[in-house]
């Protein structure tokens, strides 16, 4: 079942294209990624479905069409934290939860589950603003989805976050899939999309370059897989010369004590590992043996010609 149909969305500023025809369908039960670097149309798109902008032309569809009130079925959670600083934690969910309208049982139960699930429970009587940067992301997640909506807009949900608290979103994100919502994720990260999402749209200045499912898009833009072989004391141009010889592939090369060699179909894993062997019988001491795989980042970076720029943790 198509849950948003997007089809065929143009938005003008005056003269300026925004969004040049943009049309996509996100299944029910799906995380749905929306990559591009700032200027891409992301942020634009996304207003438009939740209806805080009007597109120029084209239509956004909901549930096949189906009458449904969509303030109680979607949802957004955005970056900026969207909650009472003085309040505390348990404070903040239970006056939104109020704000929604549930019923007393209803709203206590409600609240009750997501602090547990959150691990928020701890800090049910701290003040938001006392909070780290993680917590408060999760607290915005959970007066997000106090009622239960059925889609979930996430706008770059780990962005500053260490390590552990991404991964711990991660696994959040992954849960609220396994509970059959339907999840827009909108990221800078290459390996946050590549691991979550099923499928992706890559957005550039407010054109679709490219969609399908990470490992599709992969195969089809990520390039080939590359061996790279780091040594102590640099090689020999001869021996350059002779694995090129022997590969019959003149796109082998060398920086400074690094050999990389890229893995053609017609190589098997084996003859790889040969080279290595006969490196080593050459006398060479490697220091490590590595083969990067293509990825997300090498799909960017191939249909857009640019490379991402995300904001790193402290």
């Amino acid at each position: 079942m198509s849950i948003i149909a997007v089809k065929n969305i143009t938005k003008k500023y005056g003269a300026k294209e925004i969004l040049k025809g943009i049309s996509f369908d996100i299944k029910s039960g799906e995380i749905f990624g929306l990559l591009g670097s700032n200027g891409a149309g992301k942020s634009t798109i996304t207003k438009i479905m939740l209806g805080l902008e009007k597109q120029t032309s084209g239509s956004i569809v909901f549930f096949e069409g189906k009458k449904v009130n969509l303030k109680t079925k979607v949802a957004l959670v955005p970056q900026d934290t969207a909650f009472y600083q003085d309040f505390s934690v348990e404070k903040n969910m239970l006056f939104f939860a109020s704000i929604l309208g549930l019923n007393k049982k209803i709203l206590k139960e409600r609240v009750e589950f997501l602090l547990d699930w959150l691990n928020l429970k701890d800090f049910r009587k701290t003040k938001a603003s006392f909070l780290s940067g993680g917590y408060q992301r999760l607290l915005n997640i959970a007066l997000s989805i106090l009622n239960d909506p059925e889609i979930i807009f996430l706008d770059e949900p780990t962005v500053g976050l260490d390590p552990k608290m991404r991964k711990m979103f991660w696994d959040k994100i992954g849960e609220l899939k396994r509970n059959g919502k339907t999840i827009i994720l909108t990221t800078h990260y290459m390996d946050e999309a590549e691991y979550l999402c099923d499928k992706i749209v890559l957005l550039k200045k407010g054109e679709l370059l490219a969609i399908g499912t990470p490992g599709e898009l992969i195969e089809k833009y990520g390039g080939i897989k590359v061996m790279i072989l780091e040594v102590s004391n640099g090689y020999k141009e001869e021996d350059i010369l002779k694995i090129k010889k022997v590969l019959n592939q003149s796109s082998v090369f060398t920086k400074n004590n690094t050999l990389f060699i890229p893995f053609e179909q017609k190589h098997s894993l084996e003859k790889m590992l040969a080279i290595t062997d006969w490196l080593i019988e050459k006398g060479y001491d490697i220091k490590s043996s590595t083969t990067k795989e293509p990825s997300l980042e090498d799909v960017f970076l191939n249909i857009t010609g640019e490379k991402m720029v995300v904001e790193k943790w402290n």
